[in-house]
């Protein structure tokens, strides 16, 4: 019964943080969304262009898009490895 009673509170706090993060992962999600895209538009436009030696705005789309991504990602998982550590100190204050 006490584990029980444990798994839920864990699971609680767990709803917590992720409904208190939710605009901090929408915006995100949204830059991810967007970097992914002039990643793309960057790539295909820099095959099309090929032959041309003036490449030097999507080659900075790449890297601001690639930019993007990793910053991102990383935030996202800061943000969660402090959700998991919180948790983690929740779950060692009861044992």
């Amino acid at each position: 019964m006490g584990e029980d009673f444990e798994l839920e509170r864990v699971v609680k706090a767990i709803k917590e943080l992720v409904s208190l993060f939710k605009i901090e992962r929408m915006v995100y999600l949204a830059i991810t969304i967007v970097s992914v895209l002039v990643l793309i538009a960057a790539a295909i436009s820099l095959i099309e262009k090929s032959e041309s030696q003036e490449n030097t705005i999507e080659i900075m789309g790449l890297f601001t898009s690639t930019g993007g991504i990793a910053y991102t990602t990383g935030r996202l998982l800061k943000m969660w490895s402090e959700a998991m550590q919180l948790i983690k100190k929740v779950i060692g204050d009861n044992e």
